[in-house]
């Protein structure tokens, strides 16, 4: 098998102790990228004359290897080339050939860097890497800035969509949007089990503050949807949510976070009898049930290119949105007037790979969370883990 421009063979991994050997490796991944995506394959000879593939030739591979390869893709290019993937495959002699995957980069062109001060913007020609000429650059800004474009209408209409899953008028509620940056599109549509699985899954244990665990949604019931899987809560619940959980990745949920409790006897503790007001860390609560379902639907659908989210508040029509603090151990409400009216609440956009481990993932769900409920004149954060 011959070259192409999708498909590059390489006789060994790219070799850390050689100079400049990250410049080379940035300029491949860089091609790759700029041109549709594609694969690049370790530990295949190939002749000189035709670029085709001649015997293997077994390679020694480590987390190591795929880790610097992975730091390249991330520093050495700007923007970053995300979502590699790899796929090793072993041989008897405890070798392993192995394919690595370039995604098809919306964030083209990429600029692998050469030496310490100067950017080169590599393409494939065939089985043939060349430069992009000024032309061919200006064409692919013009189109990422399409693109972009296009992907936060996109990511307003979902956002539109989960804040019509419950009713404002039976409570505030949150909504989120999780547009995933590189859609699944190869897999087959998950099944029935997995997203009762997903569906139970305990809390993602190292966003929550030890000492003040956050309360459990309900199961709920699983519902087909179209192309989607619809987690939803039982009629009869007061903790009412809505999970839509989309083949291609996608994730729009909602959490009704006013109107909880009706009990008189819970008013030190709860805004009882104001739809429109809510705690704040029934918040906190509910940004960490997102993630969790999040992690949960990235791992089942192989997403390695992270997520744009988009969360906010629905509430009333031309009522203030309140969202109340609680002090000391006991948990007890904070009078309204230590609240910030919220008349039209801003929602929350970030960037962040629900699949990345959660020390590094903790900080970016810390900002969100933070952007939620200081809109309301809440400084703290009282039931989810922060950043040391």
């Amino acid at each position: 098998m011959e070259e192409t421009v999708d498909l590059d063979w390489k006789q060994q991994p790219y070799d850390h102790r050689k100079p400049k050997w990250d410049d080379e490796a940035a300029k491949d991944i860089a091609a790759m990228a700029n041109t549709g995506g594609g694969w690049i394959v370790f530990g295949v000879s190939e002749d000189g004359e035709h670029n085709s593939a001649s015997g293997l030739a077994p390679v020694t591979w480590n987390a190591d290897t795929q880790q610097r390869i992975l730091r390249v893709a991330y520093a050495r290019i700007g923007p970053p080339v995300l979502g590699l993937e790899f796929y090793v495959l072993p041989t008897d002699d405890g070798s392993s050939v192995v394919a690595m995957r370039i995604p098809d980069s919306r964030d083209a062109p990429h600029f692998a860097r050469k030496g310490d001060d100067a950017f080169i913007a590599p393409k494939r020609n065939g089985p043939h890497t060349v430069f992009m000429s000024d032309r061919e650059i200006e064409r692919g800004f013009r189109e990422r800035f399409q693109y972009a474009d296009n992907q936060e209408k996109l990511l307003q209409n979902k956002f539109e969509i989960a804040s019509q899953g419950l009713a404002a008028e039976d409570g505030v509620f949150i909504a989120f949007a999780a547009l995933p940056l590189e859609p699944t599109t190869h897999l087959s549509p998950p099944r029935e089990s997995k997203i009762y699985q997903l569906a139970s899954r305990q809390p993602i244990p190292e966003l929550i503050f030890k000492e003040n665990p956050p309360l459990t949604w309900n199961n709920g019931q699983v519902r087909k949807g179209m192309r989607q899987w619809i987690i939803r809560s039982y009629p009869t619940d007061r903790y009412q949510f809505r999970k839509c959980l989309q083949d291609d990745a996608t994730v729009t949920t909602a959490y009704r976070l006013g109107n909880l409790i009706d009990q008189e006897e819970y008013k030190p503790y709860y805004p009882v009898g104001f739809p429109n007001h809510c705690r704040s860390k029934d918040i906190e609560t509910a940004v960490i049930d997102f993630m969790t379902t999040l992690q949960g639907h990235a791992e089942e659908r192989q997403v390695n290119g992270g997520y744009r989210i988009r969360a906010g508040l629905i509430g009333v029509e031309n009522l203030p949105i309140i969202i109340r603090g609680t002090e000391g151990n006991q948990n007890l409400l904070l009078p309204e007037e230590f609240a910030e009216p919220i008349m039209r609440f801003q929602p929350v956009t970030a960037e962040l790979d629900p699949l990345a481990a959660p020390p590094d993932m903790l900080p970016q769900v810390n900002d969100l969370a933070r952007d939620l409920i200081n809109q309301g004149g809440v400084q703290y954060l009282t039931i989810m883990a922060k950043t040391k």
